[in-house]
């Protein structure tokens, strides 16, 4: 079908091999952060990171007493 490789700007695309290697790394790297995100979670709820959330913002505010002196 005429058409097929050519892109919106009405130039063609190549379909030379290096091109699908860049499209092959950036394949990689994009499943590599989707394993990353999930493990990170895991990691961070097994370490209690999510147990109590409201903690947080009264410490800072706690540490900000205790340096203020």
């Amino acid at each position: 079908m005429p058409g097929e490789n050519t892109m919106m700007d009405g130039t063609m695309m190549s379909l030379d091999p290096s091109m699908s290697l860049d499209y092959q790394i950036i394949l990689i790297a994009s499943v590599v952060i989707l394993l990353i995100f999930p493990l990170l979670m895991l990691w961070g709820w097994r370490k209690g990171q999510f147990k109590d959330i409201e903690d947080a913002k009264y410490r800072v505010i706690q540490n900000e007493d205790d340096y203020a002196d």
